[in-house]
């Protein structure tokens, strides 16, 4: 055995893994090297199109990293993950309309997604449509309690709605989380000091 090439199916397996591996030592260009060598030799490997999405993304290559999602969704339209990382990068890419129905599959394939729920309000607020973003924003408060960032994005919404009850709410539950970011609603929205 000493000497042989591994058998051509399983070949992009180990391919695959050894990318997994490269990763996590932070080993990006060669990862990104073995996933794309994975999607050459099987390109039906969903998991390598998305991790290679992934690692695009972080290069900034955009286009590149949506085209690998967009592939690997083809492959398992309920992968919620993949739903996710394509929407965030619509949305990064200031393409708000077109993230709106990744994040919405994203969270109909796993509604505990805090970060789909915070997305799809980001993108609907873009959008102007603030009474549907702060549906999302409060869902991913509500899966995520501790984190104030929700709460921020909220506090403005209710600003702009002029919602001053739902304002003044909000920051008094961001301000038992984080102080810098209540005190930087209260200033920002133009609230009174307690």
């Amino acid at each position: 055995m000493q000497g042989m090439a591994p058998s051509g199916s399983l070949r992009p397996s180990i391919l695959f893994w050894y990318g997994r591996f490269l990763t996590r030592l932070k080993r990006r260009a060669q990862a990104l090297e073995a996933f794309g060598a994975v999607t050459r030799e099987d390109p039906r490997h969903q998991r390598a199109w998305s991790c290679l999405g992934f690692l695009l993304a972080e290069r900034g290559q955009l286009d590149r990293a949506i085209e690998a999602f967009e592939r690997a969704l083809a492959l398992d339209p309920g992968d919620a993950a993949s739903h996710f990382n394509l929407a965030f990068l619509l949305q990064r890419a200031g393409r708000h309309e077109q993230a709106i129905p990744g994040f919405e599959r994203a969270i109909r394939a796993d509604a505990s997604l805090d970060r789909a729920w915070y997305g799809l309000g980001l993108s609907l607020a873009h959008a102007g449509r603030l009474e549907e973003a702060a549906a999302g924003f409060e869902q991913a408060a509500r899966l995520r309690p501790d984190n104030p960032y929700a709460g921020y994005q909220l506090a403005g919404l209710w600003h702009r709605l002029g919602k001053r009850e739902r304002l003044r709410a909000e920051y008094e539950r961001v301000r038992g989380l984080d102080a810098k970011l209540a005190e930087r609603i209260r200033v920002e929205f133009d609230l009174p000091p307690n």
